[in-house]
């Protein structure tokens, strides 16, 4: 800005000499006039050095002399970017709040990446034999006589279907990826599993919203009790919270009391405590 200043100033010399006209010797007129030119020619080629560097894209341009541009197109330009600068620095912020907060989120799937540690070596629970998983289903049928969990193979030797039916009240798919839940899908004990082509339906969803509910808040306590360091543990919860489904029809509500609301029974269960809770009245 000085050296523009400096030529503005340098300028403005010469239009005012050249304007007084000649007053008296000629010879010095001419003389004075020349190096007044000259030395805006200096204070030119200053400018041009200075802006040699220039490449229309710098963060040094100067953007706040927009404004007082004398063309009114200009006028609404810095007040746009100064709204767009501060909009951009919001959402930096907001991205690293969230970066740090994800980062400390363990609801992670079998694919994500355990934290290594000198004490827990790296999982390898979803790259566990078929045999493994056997093993841990015939024990979660040991623990409860009303839910009966059959192994159906998958598409891959690591990847299998259980299919869980409780007690005339509700079927559900479970997809494993090892010894890992990787999906879950509830439906009701008069719907099929099976396709008409002879697959079990692992996506198609269930006809009646009790059950849908149940199968989002299903999914939910898949990833709440996921543990890929304890995978047995995580599974034996899993099917403790799903098993607490066998009085849907007759539980009350522990916030409000009542059996039914918006024609719906309590489908939340507390993780912890298994009470049973209507979506709107959960804690």
């Amino acid at each position: 800005m000085q050296l523009l200043e400096q030529l503005r100033d340098s300028a403005n010399e010469v239009f005012t000499r050249a304007g007084s006209g000649v007053c008296g010797d000629d010879k010095f007129f001419l003389t004075n006039l020349q190096g007044q030119l000259e030395q805006v020619n200096s204070n030119l080629k200053e400018v041009e050095s200075s802006l040699s560097g220039f490449n229309g894209h710098t963060t040094m341009l100067m953007v706040g002399s927009m404004d007082s541009d004398s063309s009114q197109e200009s006028f609404p330009l810095y007040t746009e970017l100064a709204k767009s600068h501060k909009w951009l620095d919001k959402v930096h912020d907001y991205a690293g709040g969230a970066a740090a907060y994800l980062s400390q989120n363990s609801l992670k799937r079998s694919y994500c990446a355990v934290a290594k540690s000198r004490r827990k070596p790296l999982s390898t629970s979803h790259i566990a034999q078929a045999s493994n998983l056997t093993r841990m289903i015939d024990g979660v049928n040991k623990m409860f006589s009303d839910m009966k969990l059959i192994i159906r193979p998958g598409g891959t030797q690591l990847n299998a279907i259980v299919e869980v039916n409780l007690d005339r009240i509700l079927k559900a798919v479970l997809i494993f990826k090892g010894l890992m839940i990787e999906w879950v899908v509830v439906k009701g004990w008069e719907e099929e599993l099976v396709k008409s082509d002879g697959q079990i339906d692992i996506w198609g969803e269930s006809r009646f919203q009790v059950f849908q509910r149940i199968t989002e808040n299903a999914n939910a306590a898949m990833l709440h009790f996921q543990s890929p360091v304890y995978p047995d543990l995580a599974v034996r919860s899993f099917m403790t919270y799903l098993h607490s489904f066998n009085s849907l029809f007759s539980d009350k509500c522990k916030q409000c009391g009542s059996h039914l609301h918006n024609h719906l029974p309590p489908t939340w269960r507390e993780f912890r405590t298994l009470e049973p809770f209507h979506e709107d009245c959960r804690p």
